[in-house]
């Protein structure tokens, strides 16, 4: 394993819990793709005419074992993608695009079907899979999970941003969910469990409707980031990725997320960020509240 997987026991309304982080391979991407220094087209050119690639970054997944069930948020990379012509399907700029500004490295034993098995957790027994966007390094695990419940916020669903349909196994018809009630600093949320600890939080900017997976368990929220940002310390320092969906939708997402953590112990887990790991099992916060 490129990442090492991550496992911590805590409560959440007294019962127990356990929460898995585990990385479906590495991914590297054009510098000035990871962080701008402009926005919009602009820093696209940027990082198209980029000659420099990161080091190699996690790909999390996030497994919760709720006392409602398991849950499963993103479905992370397969190893099908290190394979010429992968992308072909998705027309001639797709294919140029996803081969050019990202390079992946993926083994068959780091997709999210056998790191499930390797913690005895059966595809059966799952209560849902959970995507906070649909771009191509959370969805492409899908395959293993054709008659388990997925669910996507509607809007992300209706109008995608960045997405390949043509790499959506046949059968992909999630349960869309729509985000009505409100949470704190957060304007657009779907409790996902009875208990209501385990939300669906609409954090746009990566894409115009990309989520987030908040789990306020004893003690902390869990804050599953997706892409709002590469890393923690980009949120802290306000600097953006290159390929936002919207600069203004990310500023304002960036500014409802510190102030929910300035109010609570958040512990935020971008999905690649490589210090994830070690922040959720030292519950580290965000900000010390």
């Amino acid at each position: 394993m490129m990442f090492a997987r991550q496992t911590i026991e805590l409560t959440t309304q007294g019962k127990p819990a356990k929460i898995h982080l585990v990385s479906t391979g590495g991914v590297s991407v054009k510098t000035k793709f990871r962080e701008a220094r402009r926005t919009g087209l602009f820093a696209m050119i940027d990082f198209i005419l980029d000659k420099k690639f990161t080091e190699w970054m996690p790909i999390w997944v996030l497994i919760i074992e709720h006392p409602e069930g398991i849950f499963v948020i993103d479905t992370g990379e397969n190893a099908d993608v290190n394979n010429p012509g992968y992308f072909k399907s998705s027309g001639m700029f797709a294919n140029w695009f996803d081969t050019t500004q990202f390079k992946f490295e993926v083994k068959r034993d780091e997709e999210i079907g056998p790191q499930l098995n390797d913690l005895g957790i059966t595809v059966e027994k799952i209560q849902a899979v959970i995507l906070p966007h649909l771009h191509l390094d959370h969805i492409d695990g899908l395959k293993y999970f054709p008659s388990t419940p997925i669910l996507v916020n509607r809007k992300e669903w209706e109008k995608p941003f960045g997405d390949l349909p043509k790499l959506y196994p046949d059968w992909f018809h999630p349960t869309l969910i729509d985000l009505n009630e409100r949470f704190d600093t957060f304007d657009h949320v779907h409790y996902l469990t009875q208990s209501k600890d385990l939300l669906l939080v609409e954090t746009p900017g990566h894409t115009p409707h990309h989520c987030s997976v908040l789990f306020n368990v004893d003690g902390c929220c869990i804050f599953f980031a997706a892409d709002i940002c590469y890393s923690q310390s980009q949120l802290i320092e306000q600097k953006y990725s290159g390929t936002n969906a919207s600069h203004k939708m990310a500023r304002d997402t960036y500014d409802k997320v510190k102030r929910f953590a300035k109010m609570h112990k958040v512990i935020f887990l971008p999905s690649h960020d490589v210090d994830a790991s070690r922040r959720l099992k030292e519950l580290i916060p965000l900000f010390d509240t």
